[in-house]
């Protein structure tokens, strides 16, 4: 999987962090965690449901998600997609989310799911 380096968490997730992204890099189920990742298409962001991961698309290589959030349940994805918009906004004077996370730089992790 790709994430972000700076990886934006929901505040209910902060104390379980590695945990989380130990279970995401593994495949284990989660259900109530939400990622947001870079849109591969014309749109900005988009949220998915952890267990999405698990379908053979997101295993080939060229679909795998680059992903800049995590959150628990939808409404704090759609929270963390307004603050990360809001950063945005702030660091570029325009909504340029892919540029904006490019300029931060990435940290590529190998997916273990099989």
């Amino acid at each position: 999987m790709r994430f972000c380096r700076k990886l934006y968490m929901s505040p209910s997730l902060d104390k379980k962090r590695r945990k989380i992204l130990w279970k995401l890099r593994t495949g284990r189920p989660q259900p109530f965690v939400y990622i947001i990742a870079l849109a591969n298409n014309d749109d900005l962001l988009e949220i998915y449901h952890s267990g999405m991961l698990k379908q053979n698309y997101y295993k080939k290589k060229k679909n795998v998600p680059y992903i800049v959030g995590i959150a628990s349940g939808y409404g704090e994805a759609v929270e963390l997609v307004i603050s990360i918009l809001e950063d945005v906004l702030h660091a570029t004077g325009g909504y340029d989310v892919k540029s904006f996370f490019k300029w931060q730089g990435s940290r590529i992790e190998s997916s273990r799911q099989g």
